[in-house]
């Protein structure tokens, strides 16, 4: 069993903060108004996530991170912010956060967060509860803003036969397709912020890719999610996996099927997330090929 130390921590002068870590890599999770990881990234080293202040009236939140939200999304007008309780408990290898019930909803979010033996990477694992008299159709999206600075890449799917179509992209309104900031390659696409770029730009893939990477700093940040097998739909035309570039930060978002999710029953979306260091951007067409085996 991986001996994992649980804490609690100030996190940038915030309370009521966890810091979990196997003396390799370090989780810092935000225990306020809902479940956000804001810190993954070697102990003492560099933080993936990019963690943002959110001014909340007469107080700042802290915003970024990782979360998970869900699809259909709540009313946009209905605020939760200071409805919610979050609880911890160890489990094997990891800790198990729980989130109140959500009173408008009846829905309750957990996460639990293993870590692997002797390794940077970890488990998280997204759960929702659902207390609703009556089924509901529901899909679990896993949100990972992720340290201003770097390029994100998205690996194309391989595929054997040529002449069968394996790209499948979907783009919002405001997307432009001529935006700079967007590269498509032959093996994969690029995704970067520029702050001198105030437009939004949002892209989804409906293929059956399976892992995303994050380089910055030396560093890659692999974020890996379900296969799902069989006849499922997934949100926004069939997207599994979402980017979002703003003007600061860039938003890695993996998606589950919709389900029909019927009382007092939960669905699940996984992730692994793992870190690579002193890694050269200039061989990443290499470390595809390698990760790809």
């Amino acid at each position: 069993m991986e001996k994992v130390n649980i804490a609690e921590i100030n996190y940038k002068n915030y309370n009521n903060c966890l810091r979990i870590t196997n003396n390799l890599v370090e989780v810092i999770v935000f225990m306020e108004n809902t479940i956000r990881i804001v810190k993954y990234g070697y102990v003492n080293g560099n933080n993936q996530f990019e963690d943002i202040l959110i001014d909340n009236d007469s107080r700042d939140i802290i915003g970024g991170g990782h979360s998970f939200s869900y699809i259909p999304q709540i009313d946009q007008n209905v605020d939760f912010i200071d409805n919610q309780g979050i609880t911890y408990e160890r489990i094997s290898s990891g800790i198990r956060l729980i989130q109140n019930i959500e009173k408008w909803t009846q829905i309750r979010r957990v996460i639990e967060i293993i870590f692997y033996e002797n390794s940077t990477k970890i488990k998280v694992i997204h759960k929702i509860l659902s207390l609703n008299a009556f089924d509901i159709n529901i899909a679990i999206c896993s949100n990972t803003v992720v340290r201003n600075g770097g390029i994100e890449i998205i690996p194309f799917s391989i595929g054997n036969n040529r002449d069968v179509p394996n790209k499948s992209l979907v783009f919002w309104p405001y997307s432009n397709l001529k935006d700079s900031r967007v590269y498509l390659g032959d093996k994969y696409i690029a995704m970067k912020v520029n702050e001198n770029i105030c437009d939004r730009f949002r892209m989804g893939v409906n293929t059956d890719l399976r892992y995303v990477l994050y380089y910055n700093n030396n560093e890659m940040f692999v974020k890996e999610f379900d296969e799902i097998k069989g006849c499922y739909e997934y949100p926004n035309m069939g997207c599994k996996y979402e980017s979002l570039i703003t003007t600061n930060y860039l938003e890695m978002k993996s998606n589950s099927p919709i389900y029909k999710l019927s009382t007092n029953n939960y669905i699940t979306h996984i992730e692994v997330w793992n870190i690579y260091k002193d890694i050269n951007l200039d061989f990443i067409d290499k470390f595809i090929d390698q990760y790809n085996k």
